[in-house]
Order: C-alpha cells, then sequence, then structure tokens
C-alpha cells in the first residue's frame, strides 16, 4: 500500500503558487541586500532576480523599472522607520520617555535592518539620486514628531510661533546628529542604543532648557527671541555631519 505524503508543499518564490503579496516582500528584501552592498548604479537587476528566485521579466511586471524597484524599497524602509518610532511607546507616557523610546526605536531600527537603513542614509547624502525627496520627506516628518515632544516639555505650555521654530532647530540637529550616530555605530558597536539615545535626549533637553531660559530673559517688548552663538554653531555643526 503507498502512502501518500499530505505534508503541505514549499512553493519557490519564483513559482506560480506564490501569491504576490508573500513575493514581492521577498524580492524587496533581497533588492535591499543588492542595493546596501553595490549602490543603486552598479546594483544588477540579474543578479536581484537570480538571488530572489525569480524572473526579471516578473520584477519589472510588479515594479515597472529597477527605479521603481528601488523606490519600492526605500518608501518601505521608510514607513517602516517612521511608524517604530511613533509606536515605540504609548501615547499617554511622558513626553520625555516618548522622545527617548523614539530614538531608542530608530537605533534598533538601524542595527536590525542595516541594509534598509544604508540605502536610506546614502540616498539621502546623494541628493541627486531618485527619490531624494522621499527621503528629505522622511527627515522633515521625524523632524516635526521631535518637535512636537519637545514642545511638549516646555514648563506652562508657552507655545509660539518663535518658541516652535527653536524646538524645531533643536529637532533637525537630532536628527543630523542621530543619523551621524547611527552611521558610527554600524563600525563601533561599543555604544549601545539605550546611551545612544540618552545622548540625544540630553541634547533636546539642553536646547528646551536654553529655549525657555532666552524667553524668561528677554525685555518685555521684545520681538525676537534671543539666541545662543554657541548653541547655533553647535547646532550647525551637528546638523551637518548628518548629511
Amino acid at each position: 500500500m503507498t502512502v501518500r505524503d499530505r505534508s503541505p508543499k514549499r512553493h519557490r518564490t519564483g513559482s506560480r503558487g506564490v501569491p504576490r503579496a508573500v513575493r514581492e516582500p521577498l524580492i524587496l528584501d533581497v533588492a535591499g541586500r543588492v542595493f546596501a552592498s553595490r549602490g543603486y548604479h552598479a546594483a544588477s537587476m540579474d543578479e536581484i532576480a537570480a538571488e530572489a528566485d525569480v524572473t526579471k521579466p516578473l520584477i519589472y511586471a510588479y515594479f515597472g523599472s529597477k527605479e521603481g524597484l528601488y523606490i519600492a524599497y526605500i518608501e518601505r524602509s521608510g514607513r517602516e522607520l517612521l511608524e517604530r518610532m511613533r509606536t515605540a511607546t504609548q501615547p499617554t507616557a511622558p513626553p520625555r520617555e516618548r522622545l527617548q523610546t523614539g530614538i531608542l526605536e530608530f537605533f534598533r531600527f538601524v542595527g536590525e535592518r542595516r541594509d534598509g537603513w544604508q540605502v536610506l542614509y546614502s540616498e539621502a547624502a546623494s541628493r541627486g539620486g531618485p527619490l531624494a525627496e522621499e527621503v528629505a520627506t522622511l527627515r522633515a516628518a521625524i523632524a516635526r514628531m521631535i518637535t512636537r515632544l519637545l514642545m511638549e516639555t516646555i514648563p506652562d505650555l508657552r507655545a509660539s510661533d518663535e518658541t516652535t521654530a527653536a524646538l524645531d532647530a533643536v529637532a533637525h540637529a537630532i536628527v543630523g546628529a542621530g543619523e551621524s550616530l547611527a552611521n558610527r555605530s554600524l563600525a563601533h558597536p561599543e555604544l549601545p542604543p539605550e546611551r545612544a539615545a540618552q545622548l540625544l535626549v540630553a541634547i533636546g533637553q539642553t536646547g528646551v532648557e536654553q529655549t525657555v531660559a532666552a524667553l524668561d530673559s528677554r525685555p518685555a517688548g521684545s520681538a525676537s527671541l534671543p539666541s545662543s552663538p554657541s548653541m547655533s554653531a553647535s547646532s550647525a555643526t551637528t546638523a551637518g555631519s548628518g548629511r
């Protein structure tokens, strides 16, 4: 008597039985590794198809072109990073805790999704490559998130346009410093993500304290927020280092 094997059959990635919802993320995973290791221009669609175990025409059917594949990967990585930072802690937690937890999740993303981060950062640094505007939008969204959290830490909620502008500058400095620390951590992992997050939160706290101090020391009727030359230079240097 012949016993039939009723165990579920495992499909190859490129077989007809695999739905697109399963196959597409696998292709993007492979594309991310190839783009990260070789760069956009040197990456080969033949290599991506071979490693993903699909045909090259199938990739073109899904994404339209090599640039379309690249765009899809960057968009997926950016969405994942932003979502992880947004949902890292409860929205009812204190703002400082939410800030530190969100920044910690950023460093965890870099460590866990090294390919995704390298592709995102190289695109941000190149400026002229496809979808550089998309990466700039992602960076601005992270900065806005940090600005809102910094605003919530201001005593007696003294919010104004000039306060928002000052803390927005601090938020961009945090983003720039975070990018630099993330790249450093890939080569020098001895700094734990938890400590890196604490350092960035300290930068943010210093910015809040200087903003509040400037408001307190401003003469009545003054139309502008005094700035600290040392802080301005520090922020510019830090933000520039992340590009």
